[in-house]
């Protein structure tokens, strides 16, 4: 198991949205007008990193999570995640009003991270921050994939689903590029943090399908349309430095790992279905899906993952399983995934942790916790989703 951690910490590493962005930003970042300045806008578990390798962030405004750094100079908001909160919200009207306040010969560049959709938000006004919250928490225990929840909250607010293009766009702004990290599997760039600056496919009438698909509570019905693909505003080019299937190449490159298809998607039972009949080394990485029972305790889906693959992997003893964020982080918990062997599954049944009550309770996180299994919960610096290794 020591070998599975070694090797995510190298991926870790290798992902640091520092050097990703260093290369992508000298090349190509916006160039203002004689007389503008260069702004920059981070929004993302990784856009304090990212602001890092531009270089002067005196003209930065970042909206990031508690735990991560604050370049110089900049103006840095944190702001809460999973669930937006009054401080979510003072951060996403401070991103427009940071766009309102350009002039014409400025120009913009965006650094956009994976948790953006929590950490800033700008109801519309006819939605209280109760509102949004409520239609967040219940689309994080719906068990809908990414790109679905995105699509209800971009059309809930003005930041998201190109608000901030918006903003630009209206105070005069035409120099503009977004550097994305990439942390969804379907939807690329532009389901990033809901897509702040960027035009957004989706319609009022696919949001409200989706309110009825999860049940979702009546604000969630309070839509309002999104910026589309190829208006005026949609103007920001966006770019790519990392995704979903960056973390396997590396795991790959790094070990001989025979990478199995990624991103992989779907259900985690599904895939730990998938998972059960390999053999050998394999790596994948992606985004999978999980339904939350009502009342179930904070838990995350890499640890799920994992105690679904120590009974698959009950009695082989040579057997192992690693699964963990490369955000540093596995759903709202102090953990970044877990890791398990053959052993695993008998030894929680020996002392009476009860693996299978806590699969069916989403509860794997005591039985691992207990066990002495979890990965402890960091900023990393990276953000592409999450890793799995089986060595068997």
């Amino acid at each position: 198991m020591r070998q599975l951690l070694a090797l995510y910490e190298e991926v870790v590493r290798a992902l640091d949205a520092r050097e990703l962005t260093r290369a992508a930003a000298a090349a190509r970042a916006p160039k203002p007008e004689a007389g503008g300045k260069l702004v920059v806008f981070g929004l993302g578990k990784v856009a304090a990193e990212m602001a890092e390798s531009v270089g002067n962030s005196a003209m930065a405004i970042l909206v990031v999570p508690a735990d991560a750094p604050a370049p110089g100079g900049a103006r840095v908001l944190r702001s809460s995640h999973p669930l937006p909160d009054a401080s979510s919200v003072k951060a996403g009207e401070a991103l427009l009003a940071a766009a309102r306040a350009l002039r014409p010969a400025d120009a913009a560049l965006l650094l956009i991270s994976g948790g953006g959709s929590a950490l800033a938000e700008a109801p519309h006004s006819h939605l209280s921050l109760d509102d949004v919250r409520a239609v967040n928490r219940a689309l994080l225990r719906s068990g809908a994939p990414i790109e679905e929840m995105n699509c209800v909250r971009a059309h809930l607010s003005r930041l998201k689903g190109g608000g901030l293009a918006r903003a630009l766009h209206a105070a005069g702004v035409r120099q503009a590029r977004a550097l994305v990290a990439v942390d969804v599997p379907v939807g690329g760039v532009r389901s990033v943090s809901s897509g702040p600056g960027i035009g957004d496919p989706t319609t009022c009438a696919d949001a409200l399908a989706l309110v009825r698909k999860y049940a979702l509570p009546e604000p969630a019905t309070r839509v309002r349309e999104t910026l589309k693909p190829g208006e005026p505003a949609d103007f920001i080019e966006h770019e790519a430095i990392c995704d979903l299937r960056s973390p396997a190449l590396e795991a790959a490159r790094r070990s001989g790992a025979r990478m199995l298809e990624s991103p992989v998607r779907g259900t985690v039972d599904a895939f730990a279905e998938a998972l059960a009949r390999e053999q050998g080394f394999v790596c994948a990485s992606g985004e999978l899906e999980v339904r939350v029972p009502p009342g179930a305790p904070p838990g995350g889906r890499d640890q799920h993952l994992a105690l679904l693959m120590a009974r698959a992997l009950r009695g082989e003893r040579e057997s192992a399983f690693f699964a963990a964020g490369t955000d540093g982080r596995d759903g709202p918990t102090a953990s970044a995934g877990a890791f398990v062997d053959g052993s695993t599954w008998d030894e929680a049944e020996r002392r009476g942790l009860g693996p299978a009550m806590a699969l069916a309770g989403f509860d794997a996180a005591r039985v691992l916790a207990a066990l002495g299994l979890l990965i402890p919960a960091r900023h990393t610096g990276a953000h592409a989703g999450d890793i799995f290794l089986l060595r068997r």
